[in-house]
């Protein structure tokens, strides 16, 4: 169980305050001081969320009432609520200083937006909204020949065409690098590897799919 000196120390790690905590977390700032100060412990549902919160931020918890700082480690986010978690670590890397050019480039690739879409239900559209407010953002998307259902709104995606893939999706977004394992009944299951030289290896990879891509899906037939 989390302790509250755990919990104050984590956020220092980040440099996170009671209410950044609380929106990573979809939990109430109050609730965060009331664990903080030893008020009440924390229900399971309530500190596998903010365990989460920190895990995909690269910060654990650990025995002894320790917290750690990763720079290179594996993470699986499963369920609506991990897929939603995984959409709010995109957009808060596409929030950082962008060039097309640096590590914080966005690369995607082989995304079905029918199940993007499906299993992201309404937070989809909260997703493009907030994406659509960042000034400058472009994310490169390679798709199959066969899907042509853009995300709708979605005006910071580029995309180009590729012949039709049975590998899995995956996204490439600061020094992290992610396998999507869609599937039609159940929300995704999402593997992120947190390491910068991983990402770069898949980013060049897609750098040169990018290169032969077609502008076009007719190109591709």
């Amino acid at each position: 169980m989390i302790t509250a000196a755990q919990l104050r120390a984590a956020r220092g790690l980040l440099d996170w305050t009671r209410t950044e905590l609380a929106k990573a977390a979809n939990i109430s700032p109050e609730t965060v001081k009331n664990i903080e100060h030893g008020t009440f412990r924390p229900q399971e549902t309530t500190a596998e969320a903010i365990i989460q919160a920190f895990r995909i931020h690269n910060v654990e918890f650990t025995d002894n009432e320790g917290v750690k700082k990763n720079s290179n480690s594996i993470m699986t986010l499963e369920g609506y609520e991990g897929f939603k978690s995984f959409m709010d670590d995109i957009y808060e890397t596409a929030k950082q200083p962008f060039s097309l050019t640096d590590k914080k480039q966005i690369c995607v690739c082989n995304v079905d937006n029918t199940l993007f879409k499906k299993h992201l239900k309404d937070y989809a559209l909260s997703h493009i909204a907030r994406m659509m407010k960042i000034d400058g953002l472009k994310i490169r998307a390679l798709a199959t020949k066969k899907d042509e259902t853009h995300v709708s709104g979605a005006d910071y995606l580029v995309y180009k065409y590729i012949a039709d893939r049975k590998s899995l999706p995956f996204y490439v977004y600061g020094d992290k690098f992610a396998i999507i394992n869609f599937d039609v009944d159940n929300p995704p299951r999402i593997v992120v590897i947190c390491s910068s030289l991983v990402a770069q290896s898949y980013r060049e990879q897609f750098d040169i799919m990018w290169e032969n891509a077609s502008a076009s899906p007719e190109k591709n037939k």
